[in-house]
């Protein structure tokens, strides 16, 4: 049976380890109009800070869609990096919904490359991207994640993955260099706890520490700062952040076939295009021996709309069955 849309208006919420960004979709093909950004944890549960911003609007919504940084276990979420819990029909009474939806935050940025447009993205690498070829969506934020859109025919399906927590090495001298310092403390060294914010700030003191460039403690946003501001350590740090995240790129790339294109999300990358050095990010993100010819199919795009998961979001509420959502086991209802 076909599902329907959502009932209007419609919530959607990009809900991550920090921070929290609601906005509200008031008919099919709307874009969604920002309501609140709050910070994640600042209630004791998700159901109390959704309430605190729904409490004050008239119309209020009938319906939800929210993306959650963790892994989903059917109606209900655990952010990975709070300690918020997601009870999909609890959250429907107590918020006075007639149904709604819980994806995971990259199938809603996966979701949104169906409907962003070119001027929502910078390209850093051109390939040679097939119109129904597999699409993938990864990035670092306050941890890093990844998942993929495959499209048949009009019909797609969401991929959600858990790929921040697969094991990474060092391939040349200059990260074997950095790599005890990068691992210190860590039970093993993956891919969210060296792409991610906490991931630049060790990239910048294993380096700071490596070349005597010692430093006060910063946090990610100074990091990206000083990087632009032409300080050393912080901006070989940032070069090595390019490097390492073009070179997972192209692997993941490689994992999903992507040939539609792969494209990095999240609020740490845009802010470091200028940075970018796309000729060393195209040879790490190409440069996969034996399978050159294939890599140099793919293509590297940066999202730079700040509201793709919202519009991803608003795009699932429209057309559940046009992503594979229209599993009832999924959908809550009070």
């Amino acid at each position: 049976m076909r599902a329907e849309p959502f009932a209007y208006p419609v919530l959607v919420a990009d809900i991550g380890g920090t921070n929290s960004r609601l906005s509200l979709v008031q008919h099919a093909g709307a874009r969604p109009e920002p309501l609140a950004r709050i910070q994640t944890g600042s209630y004791p549960t998700p159901d109390a800070a959704l309430a605190s911003v729904l409490a004050s609007l008239d119309p209020r919504p009938r319906s939800a869609v929210l993306a959650v940084a963790g892994p989903l276990d059917g109606r209900t979420a655990q952010l990975t990096n709070a300690n918020w819990h997601f009870n999909g029909p609890g959250m429907a009474a107590e918020l006075g919904l007639v149904q709604g939806l819980l994806v995971n935050d990259f199938e809603a940025l996966a979701a949104s490359l169906a409907v962003l447009k070119p001027q929502d993205m910078v390209t850093l690498v051109p390939g040679q991207p097939e119109a129904e070829g597999v699409r993938l969506v990864l990035g670092p934020g306050t941890g890093f994640g990844a998942a993929a859109l495959v499209s048949r025919n009009g019909r797609g399906a969401l991929i959600p993955t858990e790929a921040g927590h697969i094991g990474v090495g060092p391939e040349d001298q200059a990260e074997e260099k950095i790599w005890p310092a990068l691992a210190a403390g860590l039970p093993r060294v993956t891919v969210e706890a060296l792409l991610s914010g906490d991931g630049l700030v060790r990239l910048h003191r294993a380096i700071a520490s490596e070349t005597g460039m010692e430093e006060a403690r910063v946090s990610a946003a100074d990091v990206t700062t000083l990087a632009l501001d032409g300080n050393p350590a912080a901006l070989m740090a940032v070069i090595r952040f390019w490097r390492l995240l073009a070179r997972v790129a192209g692997d993941l790339a490689l994992i999903f076939k992507a040939t539609g294109g792969v494209y990095i999300a999240g609020g740490i990358v845009p802010r470091l295009l200028p940075l970018a050095g796309n000729a060393a990010l195209h040879a790490m993100f190409n440069g996969k021996p034996p399978m050159e010819e294939l890599a140099a199919r793919f293509a590297l795009h940066v999202i730079t709309a700040s509201d793709a998961a919202e519009q991803g979001l608003a795009a699932i509420a429209e057309s559940p069955v046009r992503f594979g959502l229209d599993d009832k086991a999924r959908l809550w209802f009070p």
